[in-house]
């Protein structure tokens, strides 16, 4: 009696060939990684800015902008731009002691300062006693706030838990046909 075993190896062979396929398509499918993630990330990053600063979200949506990465240059950059926001930004409204707002966050009031409407609605507070100069007041600053506190730990939390996973899915469809590079 004879055992004779047959090994199919040609499941093998697409195998290979679609691990050897891989190495010209990784680059592809980790910049699509990137860029899944980097959204992810920035849509965080925009929540906590909020948070952090106290601006509105629309506001902070429009200083930062996001440059996607490619196969040939594998880094998405979040970019937050502008100066410092004026503190009539965070909801600034006259009381008796001086303007109340909200910057950071947390509303308090700056004493002895005031709003002239006719330069805009801003906060000002004087310099000395004379009725001139006078001194704008500013709250935070984004491109400064991006790279802070809770913001920071939005985006490297976010980044930490998504990119493995992301990854993961791009070779896996790379490996399954799914994808090709691109």
């Amino acid at each position: 009696m004879a055992v004779i075993f047959d090994v199919d190896t040609r499941s093998f062979d697409k195998l290979a060939a679609k691990v050897a396929a891989i190495g010209r398509d990784v680059r592809p499918a980790l910049a699509r990684a990137l860029n899944h993630t980097g959204d992810k990330a920035r849509t965080q990053v925009i929540r906590a800015l909020v948070k952090q600063t106290g601006a509105k979200y629309g506001a902070v949506r429009k200083a930062l902008t996001s440059r996607p990465a490619t196969a040939g240059a594998p880094v998405y950059r979040i970019i937050a731009q502008g100066p410092y926001l004026s503190l009539k930004e965070f909801g600034a409204r006259q009381t008796g002691a001086g303007v109340s707002a909200a910057p950071w966050g947390r509303r308090r009031v700056f004493a002895h300062t005031f709003i002239i409407p006719s330069l805009g609605g801003h906060v000002f507070e004087r310099k000395g006693k004379a009725r001139l100069p006078l001194h704008k007041l500013w709250g935070p600053a984004l491109p400064r706030e991006l790279v802070k506190d809770q913001t920071k730990a939005a985006f490297e939390t976010t980044v930490a838990v998504e990119l493995p996973r992301r990854v993961a899915h791009e070779i896996e469809a790379v490996l399954g046909g799914k994808v090709r590079g691109g």
